[in-house]
């Protein structure tokens, strides 16, 4: 292990969610200073950290200062602007920035999924309306319609049904490249979460299962009865990416299951995932913590498995439900965020125990949450 990430080194945090405060504690606990850089000057990370670098007016100089006091730096999400991508290069970056690269670009990631032969859904590159039409006559209605980069108007993603929702799509035209893709209705989402150590080798977190409820927040639950075939090629896809990547730290791969039994790669992401804190009550060591142990060349830990978890976030509307199982819900870790997010998430719940349906029926009747079913 090189001595510059040794305690006492400064770890260099990018990120503007909650989970680049964890990795801050983490980093604490471990013996690091902790450097922080963001472009929001409420970030959670600049709580925790002890230096701190807010970006101004698209200025450059915090970054460069930031980039310049890190012994080293990481980042927990893919979602960096363009600009701090590029000034990454050049720094002491153990998870490289391959992955953000794909992360970025909706075809960089199909190229790269298409040279591993990876199963993704079939799609389209397009540039005006007549070719979106042609591109979903070609591949059949339904089909979903968004911007090639996804740092770019991230929520403009429509979804057409038929030749009567071309006009839908009028507003994303402007010169810029689109991807026009299958869309599947009825899919089940999972989820795997992998770090990768400084020698390559990888250890995997068991697969949870994910939905994006009623008011767009995504759920996650740990997944115990799976059949083996499926277990094993989601396996087998999660090695694969960390390997012919040759990242270092935590990594996701998403998948869609479709209900003709049909298994395809959703996205691939760097960094630790919000939906990854449900193991944080499942598991001995937390995707933060083997997160920091990958890259700063410690050994990674083994994964235990001790309990089921569902990870339910809330809003600050649900705030007052929430409380009126303060003394009564044993088996609930309640989490709130000093500083809601933009999505108005106010923390999570890890509702855990021995069994996911019997947690599933406890949060049904608990009158916090909406259910579809």
């Amino acid at each position: 292990m090189s001595l510059e990430f040794l305690p006492g080194s400064t770890i260099g945090i990018l990120g503007d969610d909650m989970m680049s405060q964890y990795v801050a504690q983490v980093a604490h606990n471990m013996g690091y200073n902790v450097a922080a850089y963001s472009t929001n000057p409420e970030a959670p990370v600049l709580s925790e950290a002890d230096y701190r670098f807010v970006e101004t007016a698209g200025d450059l100089t915090a970054l460069q200062n930031f980039l310049a006091l890190s012994s080293m730096v990481t980042y927990t999400s893919s979602w960096l602007p363009a600009k701090v991508i590029d000034a990454l290069t050049e720094s002491r970056l153990p998870q490289g920035t391959d992955l953000l690269q794909l992360t970025d670009d909706h075809a960089l990631g199909r190229a790269f999924a298409e040279s591993q032969s990876l199963n993704i859904l079939p799609y389209e590159i397009v540039s005006s309306l007549d070719e979106v039409a042609h591109a979903a006559a070609d591949l059949g209605y339904p089909v979903v319609v968004k911007p090639i980069f996804k740092h770019k108007h991230h929520d403009d993603t429509v979804i057409l049904r038929g030749d009567w929702d071309l006009g839908l799509v009028a507003p994303m035209i402007d010169g810029g490249t689109l991807i026009v893709e299958t869309w599947l209705d009825d899919v089940q989402e999972f989820a795997m979460t992998a770090v990768r150590g400084v020698t390559g080798d990888i250890k995997i977190y068991p697969l949870r299962q994910t939905a994006v409820a009623t008011d767009h927040m995504r759920r996650a639950w740990t997944i115990g009865d799976i059949a083996d075939d499926l277990m094993t090629v989601m396996l087998g896809v999660t090695e694969q990416v960390g390997e012919a990547l040759q990242y270092i730290g935590a990594y996701n791969v998403a998948f869609f299951y479709s209900s003709t039994g049909n298994l395809y790669i959703r996205d691939i992401a760097a960094g630790v995932q919000e939906t990854a804190a449900v193991y944080t009550a499942t598991t001995n060591v937390s995707v933060a913590e083997q997160h920091v142990r990958a890259i700063t060349g410690q050994a990674l830990s083994d994964i235990l498995i001790n309990q089921a978890a569902i990870y339910m976030p809330f809003t600050t509307e649900q705030v007052p439900a929430l409380m009126r199982h303060w003394e009564i819900q044993a088996n609930w870790q309640i989490y709130f965020y000093r500083f809601p997010d933009t999505t108005g998430k106010a923390g999570y719940v890890l509702a855990c125990g021995p069994s996911v349906t019997l947690l599933f029926n406890q949060l049904h009747v608990a009158g916090v949450w909406q259910f579809d079913d």
